[in-house]
């Protein structure tokens, strides 16, 4: 082959990759798949209550929250935003059992993947913080069950055999053990009981154990052309994975709509 056809070769290959990433960026920016199955029921649900342009607190939110899916401001509240940074995100320092608010402050309060970081002993009090701050509609994302501390446990064990180092998040589902459904529920009617506020409580589930150990188990890696996989390859699916909320499931949303009193 002459140089000048590998040339060429070389810049329609440079091209060809500059184009994918700059679309991903376009089109899933600062997206990746797991976190995008925790993120778009909760837009699912803000939509569906007319609610997406109302005053949000994110507790727990880190650097990016939900605003890559939503798409729009919010206050997002954590003892830590290092990663990439979001111009969407108003920070505020604090602990998900103490937020510096007054109570019914915000329309909506978000909480994904928050509680079960928790020691059990302040869990009841991040759920009430919670629902004390929120007047219309908070949304609590968590893992929950055995069958979801199972997987995290064989998700550690194989993430410390592959990177010899241990994971903080899945080690701390598993030292701190995952709620039961029950648990939560007892948790919300206690705080609710305690504030004097009334409301709708409603759960579903969120994605399929089976799929998710796929998820994780193609971002447990050393591969960098598998991990690329997940990270962005599997973003194409989401139309797809977003169903698979079938049979025995991971997470599950909890929807406590607040009555006008």
């Amino acid at each position: 082959m002459s140089k000048s056809i590998t040339k060429i070769t070389t810049k329609s290959k440079d091209f060809f990759v500059n184009f994918v990433i700059k679309s991903f960026a376009k089109y899933f920016w600062r997206q990746h798949p797991e976190t995008a199955l925790r993120y778009l029921p909760v837009v699912r649900e803000l939509k569906k209550a007319h609610l997406e342009d109302s005053k949000i607190l994110e507790v727990g939110s880190g650097s990016l929250g939900i605003t890559p899916y939503l798409k729009r401001k919010i206050d997002g509240l954590d003892i830590d935003f290092s990663g990439p940074p979001s111009p969407l995100i108003n920070k505020i320092k604090g602990e998900a059992d103490n937020l510096p608010f007054r109570k019914n402050s915000y329309e909506v309060v978000v909480s994904v993947d928050v509680i079960e970081h928790l020691e059990k002993n302040r869990r009841e009090k991040a759920i009430f913080e919670t629902l004390r701050v929120v007047k219309k509609l908070a949304l609590i994302v968590l893992p929950v069950g055995e069958n979801s501390e199972k997987q995290d446990r064989k998700l550690h064990f194989y993430w410390q055999k592959i990177f010899k180092e241990k994971n903080q998040y899945l080690l701390e589902h598993v030292e701190n053990g995952l709620p039961k459904i029950n648990e939560i529920l007892v948790l919300i009617d206690k705080s609710l009981r305690k504030l004097g506020k009334i409301g709708k409580v409603s759960s579903s589930p969120i994605l399929n154990l089976q799929v998710r150990n796929i998820l994780m188990r193609t971002w447990i890696t050393k591969n960098k052309f598998i991990y690329y996989l997940y990270l962005k390859g599997y973003l194409l699916l989401i139309p797809f994975l977003k169903f698979a909320n079938f049979g025995n499931c991971y997470r599950r949303i909890f929807i406590i709509e607040l009555a006008n009193r």
